[in-house]
C-alpha cells in the first residue's frame, strides 16, 4: 500500500513537471519562435526580386522556423495534451492517434464508443498508456498497422492497443523493462485496473480495464 501511494505520489509530480515544462515551452519559446517567422515573412518581401539567392537563403531559414514550431507544438503536446483537460479524453487519444499516424507512418485505427466522463486521474493514466503502448509499436513491433479502442461497459473502461507485429510473452513485462511495459503496469494498478497482454507470434494486444469509481473500490 505504501509502495503505490509513493508511485501515485511520483506520477502525480510527474505530470505537474510535464505541464509546467509544456507551459513554458509554449508561452516561452514556441511565441518566439512564431515572432521570427513573422519577421523572415516581412524581411523576404523586402528583399529586391531580382536577389534570387538571397530570397531563396530566407525562405528557406523561414521553413526551417516553421519545421522548428512544428517539433515544439508536438513536443509540448507529447509533454501534457492541453486537448485532454479541455475537450476530453476521446479527442485527446484520436488525435493523438492522428498525430502519432502521421510522425511514425505507422496508421492507427482509431475507434470509441460512448464514456461517460471519467475522472481526470483515470484520463490521464489511459492516456498515457497509449502514447507508451504505440511506442512500442513504432520501436519493437515492425507492424505498420495499429488498433486503439475504448468503450465503456456499465462502470468499467476498456482499453485495447493492437497491432500484428513481431509480439511479445507477457513474461517480458519483468524481463524487458526498457519497453516501458512497466509503467503501463504500474498506472494500471494505481487506478484499480486490470491489464492483459497479448501471447507471442500474433503481435501484441494490451488491454486494460479500470472501473469508473476506482477511488470507492480501492478503500
Amino acid at each position: 500500500m505504501a509502495l503505490g501511494l509513493l508511485t501515485g505520489k511520483l506520477f502525480e509530480a510527474q505530470e505537474e513537471e510535464r505541464r509546467r515544462i509544456a507551459r513554458e515551452l509554449h508561452d516561452g519559446l514556441n511565441q518566439q519562435l512564431a515572432i521570427l517567422a513573422v519577421e523572415l515573412d516581412m524581411l523576404i518581401w523586402k528583399v529586391p526580386a531580382r536577389e534570387k539567392l538571397l530570397r531563396a537563403s530566407l525562405v528557406t531559414l523561414r521553413k526551417r522556423a516553421g519545421n522548428l514550431s512544428d517539433d515544439l507544438r508536438n513536443m509540448t503536446h507529447q509533454l501534457h495534451p492541453a486537448v485532454l483537460e479541455h475537450l476530453g479524453l476521446i479527442a485527446a487519444l484520436r488525435s493523438h492517434c492522428t498525430e502519432f499516424s502521421r510522425l511514425e507512418r505507422i496508421r492507427v485505427r482509431f475507434t470509441a464508443g460512448q464514456i461517460s466522463g471519467p475522472p481526470p486521474e483515470v484520463s490521464i493514466c489511459l492516456y498515457r498508456i497509449v502514447q507508451e503502448a504505440l511506442r512500442n509499436v513504432a520501436k519493437h513491433s515492425r507492424a505498420k498497422e495499429a488498433w486503439v479502442r475504448i468503450m465503456q461497459d456499465k462502470e468499467v473502461i476498456q482499453l485495447s492497443i493492437m497491432d500484428k507485429g513481431v509480439g511479445i510473452h507477457p513474461d517480458a513485462v519483468r524481463d524487458m523493462p526498457g519497453l516501458g511495459l512497466i509503467s503501463i503496469q504500474e498506472r494500471v494498478l494505481l487506478v484499480n485496473g486490470q491489464l492483459d497482454i497479448s501471447a507471442p507470434g500474433r503481435g501484441t494486444r494490451i488491454t486494460v480495464r479500470v472501473p469508473m469509481k476506482w477511488k470507492e473500490e480501492t478503500k
